[in-house]
């Protein structure tokens, strides 16, 4: 479903998202997570799915201090083949994550759209550099 005037594609509002900038994060723990989140999403919900993934991830980083990173990418080769690169400051702040009302809404319409999905827990070789994500 599309509608003129507003960036609707499906049941979601993208001009509905709060863009007022990001909330202050908390820093990378010892038990902070660092995980690649690789989906492939069926071709006929992949336009609708990519509006899901782009709500659930800037609702995320604008208002949760502990998700520091939500950077989604698409194969160009395989546009149906999604990476996340996912980083939380700590075991809690991922748990609130996924017990948020944006992450489950997420979840709850757009299950059926996924083929498959692997969640791929991440060292990182150099805990010196940081990812500054920063959305305009």
């Amino acid at each position: 479903m599309m509608v003129t005037g507003e960036e609707i594609v499906g049941k979601v509002n993208v001009s509905a998202i709060d863009r007022k900038g990001m909330c202050t994060k908390l820093p990378m723990a010892s038990d902070g997570i660092v995980r690649l989140s690789k989906i492939e999403v069926f071709p006929e919900y992949l336009d609708v799915y990519k509006t899901y993934a782009i709500e659930v991830g800037e609702i995320s980083l604008r208002t949760e201090p502990g998700v520091l990173t939500m950077y989604a990418v698409q194969e160009k080769a395989n546009p149906c083949m999604i990476t996340i690169l996912e980083t939380y400051a700590d075991q809690a702040a991922y748990t609130s994550h996924i017990q948020s009302k944006h992450f489950l809404k997420y979840k709850r319409e757009t299950l059926h759209m996924i083929k498959s999905l692997m969640l791929l827990d991440q060292t990182p070789l150099s805990f010196t550099n940081k990812i500054n994500n920063f959305i305009q």
